[in-house]
């Protein structure tokens, strides 16, 4: 009974590892929150120009298939809009100083012509339209100019030659007229109403030999059938 004693007190003195104080868990960290990816400004300004620039030239088309249609103020108007989306559209600026022109309004296209210069100073075309508007507003010298800038620039286009010869004979200056009825001649061989231009200058000029011999070229091409 002693030792039985003895082994009970043993076991309730010693430790029992089943009743041992277990560890606490170790708590699961939390997540660290991702960090957000930050904005691509040069991405987003791409898209941003991608679809303004597609705006534009939703704008510009409407405009030009008015202006096929004659419809010169809803041209002028959608020229307008394709320009409040890209200030520095210059064909969509050229189509409406056009159509400006042709409405005969002269201010607005003789503005629309200038800037086009501006952003396009090779543009010999720039040039012409704004000398013909010049022209119309009774401005014959800086018409001329613009005339010689563009022929300097674009030395074989023929309405060029021609613009700047009728010109210089609304000017008196039949002489320098000469010149540019020769190079359309020049650049239209076959064409026998430019001899027969150049042939009414040339009397004018007390030239008859050469304009006789202009009128006899200009009657044997049409017997050819040109």
């Amino acid at each position: 009974m002693k030792a039985t004693s003895l082994v009970f007190a043993l076991l309730f003195t010693l430790p029992c590892p089943l009743l041992a104080q277990q560890p606490e868990p170790t708590p699961t960290p939390a997540p660290v929150p991702t960090p957000a990816e930050p904005l691509d400004v040069e991405r987003l300004k791409k898209i941003a120009s991608v679809a303004t620039w597609s705006k534009a030239t939703q704008a510009y088309e409407a405009g030009m298939k008015s202006y096929d249609q004659a419809k010169g103020v809803d041209a002028i108007a959608k020229f307008t809009e394709a320009l409040t989306h890209i200030d520095k559209y210059t064909d969509a600026r050229m189509a409406r100083g056009r159509t400006h022109f042709e409405m005969k309004n002269f201010e607005p296209a003789l503005e629309d012509f200038t800037r086009v210069i501006a952003e396009r100073p090779d543009d010999a075309d720039g040039y012409f339209l704004r000398g013909r508007t010049l022209w119309n507003l009774k401005r014959p010298e800086e018409a001329l100019r613009d005339f010689d800038t563009a022929i300097m620039k674009d030395l074989r286009t023929y309405h060029y030659h021609e613009a700047r010869a009728m010109l210089l004979e609304s000017m008196k200056r039949q002489e320098q007229a000469l010149a540019d009825y020769d190079m359309m001649v020049a650049l239209r061989p076959l064409h026998p109403s430019n001899l027969d231009r150049r042939a009414k200058l040339l009397r004018e000029l007390g030239k008859k030999e050469e304009a006789d011999e202009d009128e006899r070229l200009a009657e044997q091409i049409r017997e050819a059938g040109f």
